[in-house]
């Protein structure tokens, strides 16, 4: 949910640190922000008076938080002159802290109140989310790079807040196309990829705030790649995320994160030479191939868990268009374990069927493979059969993947015959004539089929090319 649209009233008098907010005009919207519920300050390295500041200022911060929920005000929607006055305060709200923390780094209670003002004016920035007309005029005030250095903060609310705003900033609702290419131009001028995967490094999952900054993270990426498809390499490569997805892909629980890593690693792959050819280079395609196998004999527990086993048949399909990627799912023994997958029925041998006809296409090293280890066992009782069944909570899809399971079936017999020679193309071709050719009656009723479905849809097209030409 979007956290800006209400500006916060002002606290009791003592809180001297927050007395600016009156100050400001914010525009209304669904929800007031949360801020997060305790700041979690790094221990000084002193003891005695120190570590009692160091509690008595995390105290005060809490108590300021909880004032500041309880009280809101809507106002007016916010403009150019506003959000100029924003970035200032928080521009002066970075060099305080900044200031104040240099000076005095086992202190702090000394730093305490800046560095709640910063994160007060940080929230009211989320305001410009609502008005992404003002991004061009926003990246000229040069706050990016400013936000930027703040993912390194030492408060670790502080920068996760940097990443909600970013994360709302390049997903606002109704922007223009040009204005968040504006904003993601900047961002990648300032080199936020690298310092927001060395950011999310630094997070742990188990801590639910900071898996959601997590979470968020990976949205700023996905729209940064939605907005600059050309970025998707570099990304990928010099900022690192090919590196973290793989690795996040090993954890086996399965999490929204996870889900997500596995949607951005698919989108990193989709025609992009450079990036299959990458996941190669940093053993993704053994990634891929372990996460499979946790699936071939269990069944995905819901929707999103089948489409994180979607997403992963779908990174091995895109990867193995690569020849060199072909090359190490042969090694790995990718072929063997495809095909046992494929045996059990599961909801995993939809996505197998797949990545072995990837793996098999203009390649006749792992179609030889395929034969030597009785492949063909498993292809031929396939042929015009039903595809395996699906759980109960996809049974809508059922049509679907009877079409992708003809259709993968009569593409890898195709391959076959393409790329076999010798005697194990004669096993083939005596394949197809065993049982008085009953394989090749399915294949073709299937073309029947096929091709009744073409002149339906051939018939529908010109009725309505021909209702056009009336109008």
């Amino acid at each position: 949910a979007r956290r800006h649209g209400v500006a916060q009233a002002r606290p009791p008098a003592h809180m001297d640190a927050l007395r600016e907010l009156e100050e400001f005009q914010r525009p209304t919207g669904p929800e007031a922000p949360s801020e997060p519920a305790r700041k979690r300050q790094r221990a000084p390295e002193s003891r005695g008076a120190a570590s009692k500041a160091a509690v008595e200022a995390a105290e005060l911060l809490a108590q300021a938080e909880r004032e500041l929920e309880e009280s809101q005000v809507e106002v007016s929607a916010l403009d150019e002159n506003e959000m100029k006055a924003m970035v200032l305060a928080v521009e002066k709200r970075i060099n305080d802290n900044m200031t104040l923390r240099m000076k005095y780094p086992d202190k702090p209670d000394r730093f305490m109140d800046s560095e709640l003002e910063l994160f007060s004016h940080l929230k009211r920035l989320h305001a410009l989310a609502t008005a992404p007309e003002l991004y061009p005029t926003f990246v000229r005030t040069k706050c990016v790079p400013s936000l930027l250095s703040l993912l390194a903060h030492e408060n670790s609310d502080i920068s996760m807040d940097v990443v909600d705003l970013l994360h709302e900033l390049t997903d606002a609702d109704g922007a223009a196309e040009h204005d968040v290419g504006v904003l993601v131009e900047a961002l990648l001028e300032h080199g936020a990829l690298l310092s927001l995967v060395d950011h999310m490094k630094r997070l742990d999952e188990a801590n639910d705030e900071e898996a959601a900054a997590l979470h968020a993270t990976l949205a700023v990426f996905e729209a940064v790649v939605n907005a600059k498809p050309e970025a998707a390499a570099q990304l990928a490569r010099e900022a690192g995320l090919m590196q973290w997805l793989l690795a996040r892909l090993k954890l086996r629980p399965f999490h929204a994160n996870k889900l997500y890593a596995t949607e951005l690693l698919a989108v990193l792959q989709q025609q992009n030479p450079a990036n299959q050819v990458l996941l190669g280079e940093l053993d993704g395609v053994l990634a891929l191939l372990t996460a499979a196998s946790h699936y071939k004999r269990k069944e995905p527990q819901g929707l999103e868990e089948a489409e994180l086993v979607e997403n992963i048949f779908d990174c091995l399909a895109a990867a193995l268009t690569q020849p060199a990627n072909q090359t190490l799912f042969l090694k790995a023994e990718g072929i063997e374990l495809m095909v046992l997958t494929i045996k059990e029925r599961r909801y995993a041998s939809h996505g197998a069927l797949r990545a072995l006809d990837a793996a098999l296409a203009r390649n006749g090293a792992n179609c030889e493979r395929f034969v030597d280890i009785r492949g063909f066992k498993t292809l031929f009782p396939m042929i015009g059969a039903a595809s395996p069944p699906l759980p109960a909570f996809a049974k809508a899809e059922k049509r679907a993947a009877q079409q992708t399971h003809d259709e993968k079936v009569a593409s890898l017999l195709c391959t076959l015959l393409q790329q076999l020679t010798g005697d194990r193309r004669l096993r083939l071709l005596g394949k197809l004539a065993e049982n008085g050719f009953s394989k090749l009656d399915r294949l073709i009723a299937l073309r029947f089929d096929y091709a009744q479905r073409v002149a339906l849809a051939e018939s529908a097209a010109f009725a309505y090319g021909g209702d056009d030409t009336a109008g």
